[in-house]
Order: C-alpha cells, then sequence, then structure tokens
C-alpha cells in the first residue's frame, strides 16, 4: 500500500477499528531468518558468514593457517558492517503535518509528509510510517519519489495519506522507519528517521436544538437575574490609584467625582456561569461481574492509554453539547470532574494555556480538544468526607452569581450518593442532573429524590438522542 507522493483526492485512506471490536491475529514470519529474529544481517551476510564457519571448520580439520585467516575474514565482515550500522545517523529530515491540526473523532485528516535529503543524490529506500495496531500497517513509501523537487543539494518529497480515527485521544503517528544496509548489502537494521508526532482527536459536537433551560419559565436564552449581562458589564470597586496599575484601569467617572485618579477593583463576573460536572469514577461507568461493559481504550499518545465504555463516551458527548448551546446563550462554561478538579488539569490534551471559564466563539472547540483525552479514573471512597468537601468548596467558588447553572452528568447512581450529592449541592442553586445508565427504569427512586429537591432530572441510556433529553429536562417545572 503505497500513499499518493503529491496531494489529491485519492489518498489511501486508514480507519481505526473500534477499541472493543478490534481482534487482530499477527501474521506469522515469512522466512525462517525473520522467525529465529536473525534480520541484522541481510541473506547476503549471512551467506558470508555461513562461508566463513564453513572455511574455519576445514581450517582446523586441514590444519591450514591461510584458510583459517580467510575463515576470520568472512566471519568477520558482516558483523563488523552490523555494528558500524548500529550506529549510523539518518541523513533524512522528516517534517510531518495534519490537515486539519486536530482531527474530529469518525472524520478523515490528512497527514503529509515531507522528505528531505541535503547532498548528494540519496539512493532509492522504502519507508513506512508508524501507525496505532488498531489501523493496521501503515503506508509505504519509496523515496525519492518521482516527483521529487530539487532546489540547490536538497531534495524534498512529498506524500500524503488520510486517517479517520473512531476514537477520541491523543494518537501517536510516526515515526518513520526505514531499513537502513550498508553500501556492500551484508547488514541491515530498522531505524527509526524521525520521532512521533501527536495528533489528537477531538469527540464530536452535537448542537442542541434552541429550547427552554431546564428550571427556567422564561424563553431561551434568558437568564434568572433580572439584569442583563454583557462582555462589558462588571461588579465594579473603585480604589485610588497606585504606581503600576495600568492606565486602562482608570475609572474616569468616579476620577471626576474625587479629583484624584482611581482605578477600578472588578469582581469581573461578566456572564453567568454554567458548571458542568462529569463524573469520572470506574463505578460508576464501567459495570462488573455479570453484563460487565467493554471497556474502551483511550490513547494518550506514548502514555498509558486511559480507560471509557459506550456510556461515558455519551455522557462525554452529552457535557460537550450541553456545554457548547449554553455557551452560545451568554453562559461561561466551567468543565469539572467528580473531585472538583477543573477538566484542563486531568486532559492531557487541554491546551497548555487553557483558562476557564470556556467563552467566546472559540468555547466549544476549547471544550473539546479539553475532553479529547479525559478517561475513567478510580472513585472517591465514600469514608473520605474531606474529598467532598473539596468539591463543595469547588462549586461554591463558581457559583456565586443567581442566574449560574449546575449540570451534574452521573453514571450508575444509588441512593446514598444520591442523598450525598444533595448534601454537597444543596437546593438553592439551580441543578441539573443526567444519570447515564443501561436501564433507566432502576433509577426512578433516585430521579425523584432530585425532583423532590427541585432539581431537574433524567436518568438516560447511550440509545436515546441528545436533542430529544434536552427537550424534555426543558419542559420540567
Amino acid at each position: 500500500m503505497e500513499p499518493n507522493s503529491t496531494p489529491s483526492a485519492d489518498t489511501e485512506e486508514f480507519r481505526e477499528a473500534h477499541s472493543f471490536s478490534h481482534w487482530e491475529l499477527d501474521e506469522p514470519p515469512a522466512t525462517l531468518r525473520e522467525r529465529l529474529h536473525l534480520g541484522f544481517l541481510t541473506a547476503r551476510g549471512w551467506g558470508l558468514f555461513a562461508a566463513g564457519a564453513a572455511a574455519l571448520f576445514f581450517a582446523f580439520l586441514m590444519g591450514r593457517r591461510e584458510l583459517l585467516a580467510i575463515s576470520l575474514v568472512l566471519l568477520l565482515t558482516p558483523l563488523l558492517a552490523a555494528f558500524l550500522l548500529r550506529f549510523g545517523n539518518s541523513a533524512l529530515a522528516v517534517t510531518r503535518t495534519f490537515n486539519p491540526p486536530m482531527a474530529v473523532s469518525d472524520s478523515s485528516v490528512r497527514v503529509r509528509l515531507n522528505i528531505a535529503h541535503q547532498g548528494r543524490n540519496a539512493a532509492a529506500i522504502q519507508l513506512s510510517d508508524t501507525l496505532p495496531a488498531d489501523f493496521g500497517k501503515g503506508p509505504v513509501l519509496h523515496y525519492p519519489s518521482h516527483t521529487a523537487t530539487h532546489t540547490g543539494s536538497e531534495s524534498s518529497s512529498w506524500y500524503e495519506y488520510r486517517l479517520r480515527p473512531a476514537t477520541r485521544g491523543i494518537y501517536p503517528i510516526g515515526p518513520l522507519r526505514a531499513s537502513v544496509g550498508d553500501v556492500f548489502g551484508l547488514a541491515a537494521r530498522p531505524a527509526a528517521v524521525d520521532s512521533p508526532s501527536a495528533l489528537i482527536a477531538l469527540p464530536q459536537c452535537e448542537q442542541l436544538e434552541p429550547a427552554t433551560l431546564p428550571g427556567e419559565h422564561g424563553s431561551h436564552g434568558q437568564a434568572s437575574s433580572n439584569r442583563r449581562l454583557t462582555p462589558d458589564s462588571f461588579e465594579v470597586m473603585t480604589r485610588e490609584y497606585r504606581p503600576g496599575d495600568t492606565v486602562r484601569r482608570i475609572h474616569w467617572p468616579a476620577t471626576a467625582r474625587r479629583g484624584s485618579l482611581m482605578v477600578r477593583q472588578e469582581d469581573y463576573r461578566a456572564t453567568p456561569r454554567a458548571v458542568v460536572l462529569i463524573d469520572r469514577s470506574r463505578s460508576a461507568f464501567l459495570a462488573q461481574g455479570v453484563g460487565a461493559e467493554p471497556v474502551i481504550s483511550i490513547p494518550q499518545f506514548t502514555a498509558t492509554p486511559k480507560d471509557s465504555s459506550r456510556r461515558f463516551e455519551w455522557a462525554l458527548h452529552a457535557a460537550l453539547g450541553i456545554g457548547s448551546h449554553l455557551s452560545h446563550t451568554g453562559f461561561g462554561i466551567d468543565l469539572i470532574d467528580d473531585r472538583g478538579a477543573a477538566i484542563n488539569s486531568v486532559s492531557a490534551s487541554a491546551a497548555a494555556n487553557g483558562l476557564e471559564p470556556f467563552t467566546g466563539v472559540h468555547a466549544t472547540t476549547e471544550m473539546q480538544q479539553a475532553l479529547a483525552a479525559v478517561g475513567l479514573a478510580e472513585p472517591i471512597p465514600e469514608q473520605l468526607s474531606e474529598d467532598r468537601i473539596e468539591v463543595a468548596e469547588s462549586l461554591k467558588a463558581r457559583l456565586r452569581e443567581s442566574g449560574d447553572r449546575l449540570i451534574l452528568i452521573l453514571g450508575e447512581t444509588s441512593t446514598a450518593q444520591a442523598n450525598t450529592w444533595l448534601s454537597i449541592v444543596g437546593t438553592t442553586t439551580k441543578v441539573t442532573v443526567l444519570c447515564v445508565v443501561n436501564h433507566a427504569e432502576r433509577l426512578a427512586t433516585v430521579m425523584a429524590s432530585f425532583r423532590q429537591a427541585g432539581w431537574s432530572a433524567l436518568a438516560v441510556t447511550p440509545t436515546m438522542a441528545l436533542n430529544d433529553i434536552w427537550n424534555e429536562l426543558g419542559n420540567q417545572k
């Protein structure tokens, strides 16, 4: 399988199999040399080595010293070639780019390779790009390509192929490998020409239809507060100017009234806030024993993959869809887990400068990136009350305005766990609860306890449509 050496619409596509249904049989080695792991010498090299061994045998048998010298030369030459090849360096420079820079799960992304060589014309060499196991064997490239460009002493070849990741995560693409040999064709070794590149596969975001917000009796997007909040409105307090304060913070009306420079000291709550809390505990989303759920592996680049499940994937899908919808209606979005930690701090895919709350035109993309590598974690032991205190303090710090909202996305929830959430959150905050389970009817008692506290609550299954769920939550009074 060789992808095109120039960009085109019919480049080869490598699809990833779903982790929970992918089974791959290793192909048996084709030759005896591969089965015995003797690949550091070529067939010619092993032939020369065998000839040396035979010459050595006859030298001892016949007692001829000149035959002994010939046998040593035949034995040591291929071994010396393999030793020198082991410490050789590649003269190829590889640049790997992705278009788009971040993929979306179950969507195609183009991988483009630029392989350059400086100096004399490079000999023909066969390369292969390394892909994660679920994609199968990577593309085979022949360098230089028939469309190689030459600029002075440098030659470049372009190659392109497509990937379609089935799940979210951070995929290691590469390194580009080559079978490097010596000039006499006696030794060979697989060599990594470059380092792996990280391809972030984002979860898909579903756009929700306009509907009444759960717990609201007004129209869509109407905040519960009477005042209209805009990105330029602040809870403003003023103080005297101090050396080092920026001129942009000078509050001119207060300065005119006081006759001295006054600066703004804002509470800076420009928009109402929605906190989306996602339960990441394994016990809530990965049932054990009879009816155990298949584990979905979420790649973490070169680190150990994290576990997920079908229900947890739906929970993240719901968190992203609801968060995106609320951000478009004027809310700033905080994504946290069941320990009160920001998703940006527990996800390997989060942007290095990721800020919360997620607001503005890029809020959806930033949330997708933050959720791309999130996996399940061990549950919080029930006896550790300090952990529940941390969750309560985290929520208290984030939910300060009357227009703020809390969305809890949980898994299997017992009555005791429901009471714990009721004691942590209280009844003063507008709360929406989604429990993602396999059998919704089993949580009737839990849902009733949430609704008695004035919360909007539904038990859902992964087969339900998020739009229908959101509309049903909006109709709850």
